[in-house]
């Protein structure tokens, strides 16, 4: 008896043990619930993409500080040092009683050390518009880079949104394949029940016919399934999370909404308004345009004012103190300066400039095309969207009504004045209008999704 219940303890002990087990392996996988925005705001912090085009901000930002530190004065500092002679200073002697004076060799026989420092501090007075216009092309390139972010972020929020959708879309049509392999699961029952009571509208083919008809439906099932773990695992990967980690959506089915879609005008309006890819079309034109008047200004001379100076020692040479004759290794001066600096060629400046000029049109042709493309663009999504959305109705209609064609039939057939045939084609219609009506339901949001990007909306 003693060992009967140690035993029972023992496997109660490893059930528990196990149970326990599983649920603390269950509890440590977190999972989270998130709406389609939280989903876009996620995979917007995490994508490589978005940090990619940050740095090429700051990398225009720091061109930026370049031109900027250019009103600044700058200094240039040279130093050296190394070995020369040892010298007294020179003596002019005359030569006897003659009219020649020679200078002796002041050289004393020892080699010492000499250092000296140059330095020019040199700050621009006035430049014919080079500092000017080379800052106002770089600061539009910080705002041409800043629209590329947010270009990244419309790209990706319509990622997000495709498989969003294609989540929801796949899982719906999972649900409305079980609803109609379910209608051919009560045939199959129907027709069993009626043949063992003798009807006379059935037969053993019946059954068979059932079994045909319902493999399209099984293969849908399928691919839904198919479906939803991809865009599961693609959605996963794109917010970040790690293995241990899920998650589900707060929407579970979607739906046409038409007091979501307004006029014409107005995305055509939005786009102009805040498409990133326009607006920074504009932005690089802005600084195209000072690029040229950069080149144009290198025409011209800039004046400057400079602080320049020196100072050398050499410890072994006596100093040399002349106002005619420099002494190389011990002296020291300093003083202000003003001065024009005027580079001359034969062509060159010229082909620059043409060469921008050429930059300014083609990036103003560009604007131009997108001015006349963007409304084609934004009318063809609209109209699409449309289409898209008339056929979800209908669909959906034909959907209802062949359900309820399917109940009547089912209905009439178990009375014994219907047919097999009927009540199959008819469960076959209701899924393939419930098909078509998901596959036109997602093509309708994913279109809207488009055409939201097509506008510059990001969530």
């Amino acid at each position: 008896m003693i060992k009967k219940i140690n035993i029972s303890m023992f496997l109660i002990g490893f059930i528990l043990c196990f149970t326990f087990h599983g649920f603390c392996a269950e509890k440590a996988k977190k999972k989270y619930l998130f709406t389609l925005k939280d989903l876009i705001k996620k995979a917007i912090a995490y994508s490589p993409e978005i940090n990619e085009s940050k740095m090429e901000i700051l990398a225009s930002q720091m061109d930026l500080q370049q031109v900027k530190a250019a009103y600044l004065p700058r200094l240039d500092v040279k130093a050296i040092a190394g070995p020369v002679e040892d010298a007294d200073e020179p003596i002019v002697r005359r030569v006897g009683n003659s009219n020649i004076y020679k200078i002796h060799d002041p050289y004393n026989g020892g080699i010492g050390v000499f250092a000296r420092l140059d330095f020019t501090l040199i700050q621009p007075l006035y430049t014919f518009g080079k500092l000017f216009n080379n800052k106002q092309a770089a600061l539009y390139g910080v705002k041409t880079q800043e629209f590329e972010v947010l270009k990244k972020k419309v790209e990706i929020a319509l990622r997000v949104k495709q498989l969003y959708y294609a989540l929801l879309i796949s899982r719906q049509g999972k649900h409305a394949a079980d609803d109609t392999d379910s209608f051919f699961n009560d045939t199959k029952r129907l027709i069993q029940k009626l043949l063992k009571m003798g009807a006379e509208n059935v037969t053993q083919s019946d059954i068979y016919k059932v079994e045909a008809y319902r493999a399209g439906t099984i293969r849908a099932k399928a691919e839904a399934e198919k479906g939803a773990k991809v865009a599961y695992f693609a959605l996963k990967s794109m917010i970040g999370l790690s293995p241990d980690e899920e998650f589900d959506v707060v929407k579970k089915s979607l739906a046409i909404d038409k007091s979501q879609l307004k006029d014409l005008k107005y995305y055509i309006e939005l786009a102009f308004a805040n498409r990133p890819d326009y607006k920074q079309l504009k932005e690089a034109l802005e600084a195209k345009e000072f690029e040229v008047k950069a080149e144009k200004s290198n025409l011209y001379p800039s004046f400057f004012a400079a602080l320049t100076g020196s100072i050398a020692g050499a410890p072994g040479r006596e100093k040399f103190d002349n106002k005619y004759i420099s002494d190389e290794f011990n002296h020291s001066y300093a003083g202000i300066i003003f001065g024009m600096k005027w580079d001359w060629d034969f062509g060159i400046k010229k082909a620059r400039i043409d060469k921008k000029r050429a930059e300014y049109r083609k990036l103003s042709f560009t604007k131009e095309n997108a001015e006349m493309g963007i409304p084609i663009q934004i009318a063809e999504l609209y109209h699409e969207l449309k289409e898209w959305q008339k056929a979800a109705e209908s669909y959906h209609q034909a959907a209802v009504s062949a359900r309820k064609w399917v109940v009547s039939a089912m209905s009439e057939f178990d009375m014994g004045v219907g047919t097999a045939e009927n009540l199959l084609f008819g469960i076959e219609k209701y899924g393939d209008n419930q098909g078509k009506y998901l596959e036109s339901l997602y093509n309708y949001h994913i279109t809207m999704a488009r055409l939201e990007a097509a506008i510059g909306k990001v969530e």
